[in-house]
């Protein structure tokens, strides 16, 4: 019989998130950005955000940069039941980088709105704001496409800190701090049960 996995609200929570995760004073936080070198993909309603405020954001780009508005999506969107709306849509590469990533890996996209006093991810995509967690099949788990070159990308079965609570922000922002409890009393759930086998060991 498969295991049922967690779930939260309409989302279920991979075992990755609870049994893997990094050793103290590595985490995603230390992040360089090459995750999104070959350009991301944003709901179509993140698009629109991003285009609303596209003199904004364009303003934050540099002479790496293409700052021609109609350079920065791909020219067509496809169906992803992953994302809000049923359809997303890619960035363009430009100078072998996402087009919205400056000379110094920063994203011109989170660089605008903190300059208009917002939130760092008001107008950034989610899954741009929650890699290495993915999102497939309603399914939040770990995406290992940089497992083993990138430390911020790795995550190791001896941990210190487990994958969802070095993603606790992005989590929150993905489910709210109820939801993220939610994930903290399930995670401790496991750890008594593992105290518990261990005691019986």
């Amino acid at each position: 019989m498969e295991k049922k996995l967690f779930t939260v609200g309409a989302l279920s929570f991979s075992d990755d998130l609870f049994h893997t995760g990094f050793p103290a004073g590595q985490s995603p936080c230390s992040c360089v950005t090459r995750c999104c070198k070959g350009g991301v993909y944003a709901d179509i309603k993140e698009r629109d955000i991003i285009l609303e405020h596209r003199e904004a954001i364009a303003a934050e780009m540099d002479e790496t940069q293409n700052r021609d508005v109609n350079g920065w999506f791909d020219a067509q969107d496809v169906e992803d039941g992953d994302f809000p709306s049923g359809r997303c849509i890619g960035t363009q590469v430009f100078n072998d980088k996402c087009v919205m990533l400056d000379k110094h890996g920063r994203c011109a996209i989170q660089l605008a709105a903190v300059h208009a006093g917002l939130d760092r991810w008001a107008w950034k995509p989610m899954y741009c704001i929650l890699f290495p967690i993915e999102i497939t099949d309603r399914v939040v788990g770990f995406d290992p496409m940089l497992q083993g070159e990138q430390p911020c990308c790795s995550t190791s079965t001896s941990f210190e800190v487990p994958l969802f609570r070095a993603c606790k922000s992005e989590l929150v922002h993905l489910i709210g701090s109820e939801g993220y409890e939610s994930l903290e009393q399930h995670y401790a759930g496991l750890e008594k049960e593992k105290a518990s086998r261990n005691i019986g060991a």
